[in-house]
Parts: C-alpha cells; sequence; structure tokens
C-alpha cells in the first residue's frame, strides 16, 4: 500500500509530458482539461479529508522513524483533549506517562516490523485532563513506492463506557445467580432448621428444670436461630421473601428504629439525626427499611471501635435527567432521600466495588456473614430506589439511599415549584477534585453551558493551577477532603494570593462529619455529592454574580 505523499503531483507529470509543445498551444489544447482534472482532485482530496475528519473516532498518522504525530483527526482532538498544534510533532513519550508509552512505542514498532494489520482489543490511555480512558485500537503500515513502511495509521475507539457497562451487567448476572443459589439453599434449609427447633423444643420441655442435658439443648436451639436468621437473611436477598408494602411517612420509620439503635450501637457511639420536616411519603414494606436501617448502623458501629458519630438523615430529592445521563444510575423523579453516615475507618475504591457482593466482607472470620450490605442493595432495589456510597479511608462514610415519592399523597403546600433552567456562561472555573471520573464529569457539566475549566487532581495541585491563572479563575469548586493537601489547606493558601477569589466547597459526608475533621471554614459555600448537575449549575451562577 503506497502511501498518499509517494504519489507524484499531477501538474508535474503533465508538464514533463508536454514540455515539447509550445505555450500558446499548450494554453489552447491542453489548459481547460487541465483545470477541470485539478479541480476534480481538489474536490477529492476534499472529500476524503472530510471523512477522515469526521469519522466517530480517533484517526491518526505517525512517521516511522520516530513515531512522531503528523495528523489527527477532530476526534482524537476531542478523545484526548490535546489540540492538534500540541500533538504533531511529538510522540508517544513526549504526550503520555511512561508505563503507557513504551507499550504505545513497543506495538506501533510491532506493526511496523511485521507490516500487516495489528488490533489491540483495549488498552488505557491518559487524556491531557490526566483522566484514564480505554480505547481499542487497530493500526496497520502505509509503504512508500519501494515498499517501506513510511508511516503507521492508526484508529482508536474509546470503549471506556462500554466497559463500565459490561462490568454493570456481570456484576447483575452475578448477584442474580447467586440469588437463585441461595434462596434455592435457603428454602430447603429452613424446611431442615423447622425439624431441629421443633424437636428441641419438645425436648426441652420433657426435660426436668434441674436437668444436665438442659444447658447443652438450649445451645442447640441458639445456634438454630442464628441459622434460621440468616436464612431469612438469604430469602430476602434472593427476593423469594415476600413483601408487604403500603404507604408510609419515611420520617416515623427512621423515628421508630432510632429507639433500637441506640441500644444496638453502644454507649461508644452518639447517634444523631437530621430529619426534613415535609412529610416523606413512600409506598415501603417498614419492615425491610427498618433492617436496612439496622444492616447499615450495625456496619457503622463495626467501622468505628474507638466511639464516634452515627448521623441519619432524611430529605426530599428531584432526580433530573441530567443527574441520570451524568451518573449512570437512577431515574427522574422525585424522591425521599435516607442518609446513614458514620465517622469510622470508611473504605477504599476496592472495598467500595465490592460492598454490595453477597459473602463479601472486611470483618475479621467468624464476625460476619458477609450479607448484611448485599440485603441492603436489593432491598432497596425491590422498592424500586437507589443507593449511593461516599467514602475514604480515615475519614468516614455515607450511604444515600433514594426511595420513589408518592405525589399524589403530598399536600398542595409542600410541592416544590420547578426552578428556572440554569444560566451558562463564559467564566473561568478551577475544579479541584482527587476522583478523576467526579472531576470529568464536573468539568463536561460547565464546559457544556459554555464555561471554561482548568482541572486539578489535588489540594495541591490546585494551589499551583490558581497560581498560574489567578487573574483569569473566577470561581474555585473543591473537593474537601484530597491528598496533599485538603480543601481547607489550599484555600488558605489560595487566599493568601487573592481574598476575595469565590470558593464553592463539595462533599458527599453529612456537616458533622465535615465539622469533626475541622476541614471546613466557618460560613463556607457547600454543595453535596452526588453531583446534581442542575443544582451545581444553578448555585455556580449564582456565587459569580453575587457581589
Amino acid at each position: 500500500m503506497k502511501n498518499p505523499s509517494d504519489t507524484p503531483d499531477p501538474m508535474d507529470v503533465l508538464r514533463k509530458k508536454l514540455a515539447g509543445f509550445g505555450e500558446h498551444s499548450l494554453r489552447k489544447t491542453y489548459y481547460p482539461e487541465l483545470q477541470q482534472r485539478l479541480e476534480e482532485l481538489r474536490e477529492s482530496e476534499a472529500f476524503l479529508k472530510n471523512i477522515v475528519e469526521n469519522i466517530p473516532a480517533m484517526v491518526f498518522v505517525k512517521e516511522a522513524a520516530e513515531l512522531r504525530f503528523v495528523a489527527l483527526n477532530k476526534a482524537g482532538e476531542e478523545l484526548l483533549g490535546y489540540s492538534r498544534e500540541e500533538m504533531l510533532g511529538k510522540n508517544n513519550h513526549d504526550l503520555f506517562p511512561e508505563e503507557q508509552a513504551a507499550f504505545f512505542t513497543m506495538k506501533d514498532r510491532e506493526v511496523l516490523s511485521r507490516g500487516v494489520l495489528l488490533e489491540i482489543p483495549e488498552e488505557t490511555i491518559k487524556t491531557k485532563s490526566g483522566v484514564n480512558r480505554i480505547i481499542r485500537a487497530k493500526k496497520i503500515p502505509l509503504f512508500d513506492s519501494s515498499g517501506n513502511a513510511r508511516y503507521l495509521l492508526g484508529i482508536a475507539e474509546d470503549i471506556t463506557e462500554r466497559k463500565h457497562l459490561e462490568e454493570q451487567l456481570r456484576q447483575s448476572q452475578k448477584m442474580e445467580a447467586i440469588g437463585q443459589l441461595a434462596g434455592g439453599v435457603a428454602h430447603d434449609f429452613n424446611n431442615i432448621l423447622m425439624v431441629i427447633m421443633g424437636y428441641s423444643n419438645i425436648l426441652k420441655k420433657d426435660l426436668g428444670i434441674d436437668s444436665p442435658q438442659k444447658e447443652k439443648l438450649e445451645h442447640i436451639i441458639e445456634a438454630a436461630d442464628k441459622a434460621a436468621q440468616l436464612t431469612r437473611g438469604l430469602l430476602t436477598f434472593s427476593r423469594k421473601q415476600e413483601i408487604k408494602t403500603r404507604v408510609a411517612n419515611l420520617n416515623d420509620v427512621v423515628r421508630q428504629v432510632e429507639k433500637f439503635l441506640v441500644r444496638l450501637i453502644g454507649e461508644d457511639i452518639h447517634l444523631t439525626s437530621d430529619l426534613v420536616t415535609t412529610d416523606l411519603l413512600v409506598k415501603i414494606d417498614s419492615g425491610q427499611i427498618e433492617q436496612v436501617l439496622v444492616n447499615l448502623a450495625t456496619n457503622a458501629r463495626d467501622a468505628m471501635p474507638n466511639g464516634g458519630i452515627l448521623t441519619i438523615g432524611t430529605g426530599l430529592m428531584d432526580i433530573e435527567a441530567l443527574f441520570v445521563q451524568s451518573n449512570g444510575y437512577g431515574e427522574p423523579g422525585r424522591y425521599a432521600l435516607m442518609s446513614v453516615s458514620d465517622t469510622g475507618v470508611g473504605m477504599d475504591e476496592k472495598t467500595k466495588s465490592k460492598i454490595f457482593e453477597p459473602f463479601f466482607t472486611t470483618k475479621e472470620e467468624g464476625k460476619g456473614t458477609g450479607l448484611g450490605m448485599a440485603i441492603v442493595y436489593r432491598i432497596v432495589k425491590q422498592h424500586g430506589g437507589f443507593i449511593n456510597i461516599y467514602s475514604e479511608p480515615q475519614i468516614g462514610t455515607t450511604f444515600r439511599i433514594y426511595i420513589p415519592l408518592i405525589e399524589n399523597e403530598l399536600a398542595e403546600n409542600e410541592k416544590v415549584a420547578t426552578p428556572e433552567p440554569p444560566k451558562g456562561g463564559t467564566e473561568t472555573i478551577l475544579v479541584a477534585e482527587d476522583d478523576s471520573s467526579v472531576r470529568t464529569l464536573v468539568q463536561e457539566i460547565l464546559t457544556g453551558f459554555g464555561y471554561k475549566v482548568i482541572p486539578a487532581m489535588d489540594g495541591q495541585d490546585a494551589v499551583e493551577k490558581f497560581k498560574a491563572n489567578r487573574d483569569t479563575v473566577k470561581l474555585i469548586i473543591m473537593d474537601i477532603i484530597m491528598p496533599k493537601k485538603n480543601g481547607k489547606e489550599a484555600c488558605y493558601e489560595i487566599r493568601q494570593l487573592d481574598s476575595d477569589v469565590k470558593i464553592l466547597y463539595s462533599s458527599g459526608y453529612t456537616l458533622d462529619i465535615i465539622q469533626r475533621h475541622d476541614v471546613l471554614d466557618e460560613g463556607a459555600e457547600l454543595i453535596m455529592k452526588p453531583v446534581q448537575p442542575l443544582e451545581l449549575l444553578r448555585k455556580v451562577r449564582e456565587l459569580l454574580d453575587r457581589e
């Protein structure tokens, strides 16, 4: 396959062929045809260029000697975040982390040496904003007239979202399969336990009060009762336990469980509640929702072995279509929100990703069944709701549970008027967030409404980015808990540079947890995670317009 650049210029070819003709004869005989041919060639080149430019996948060309980029289409700019001017003339090591650059270079050299098409099913590439994307690439050499590989042509497709969806599907299928197995085992085991417990109680009655065997029999009954509790959990998880729903006020359910939780969590843990005054009418199985609260409180208690604060809150939340599109879960509508927060040891990303898996536990052997959180997940799903986790090691954990609200049961004075759509702007906003997926999401929301965004990956990076752009940055959106410097520390340094800069903090933790860790300035503006896009945009506009 010859490279297009090796094709002789049609004009040069024509000039050589007609070199012996006189100028007047050339113009008269061949000029009109030449003009037509050149015009057709220009149209063909423009057409092909337009096709490559608008292919919905990254198309790039590298020269073979040093693998420097010599061409890149629009999709490539959008995927990587670099402009063509920033990429052309640079090689893999100029643009990407060393490990990624070494892998890309190895594959590029393999393509050029083998001289055939090579497909790379999956590779990770770091964009300019610092976010890793997963791509599927095909690469092929382009040869010159002598048959030497002169260029490398590549086409890369962004499959990040597809991989996430595939992982969600696999997780869903795994949960469903385990649920069916667990339900079948629990159903049969319940019958066995009924026999054991029944005959044990009969024997207990037959034995005399002072019988030396009575204590042993009580141990058997106690063990069987614990096994029965486990099977009830399995049935709940497998959705084979019948739920009986009725209209209830979620606030009343929480108040009822609070009395029990005080005894459950122990004296070292302080229980607080922050319930919205509005009635939150939902169609639920109250016993199941009580089970959710008990499981979450038990989990929180175990995460605070040295004591701490457990906070239960409720609220009213409007979930927008843009929230669903941005976060990838939930359904648009009005929800009753129930949050359970602790100041415990927290979880890392690996633990969070497995927390709802059946039989997964971080507790010592013999101290947990690994079903508590799986049951929470299943109950919430059965009620048509969804659940969100926010947690970091040594900071704490917040679970937010959303249950669909019964609209027609709300009083007229409780209905919330639909707010005006948010206005966009052209100001520059610094977004400091250590979670790359959240950082990318906020960046996409803001740029979609016209704002310019400067991303920062931690507190120190935020300070440095502000120093370099202090004349243009009009607002800083800053996560409270970040590596290197937390939000308060970064804010202090930034205010030394500009005391009037506007700062909007973001966090997934409840206010009492934030205050406990002393990472928030008094009177600071705060927006809660997960990000509600329209709420964020309205808050941003409000702060920017504030004198």
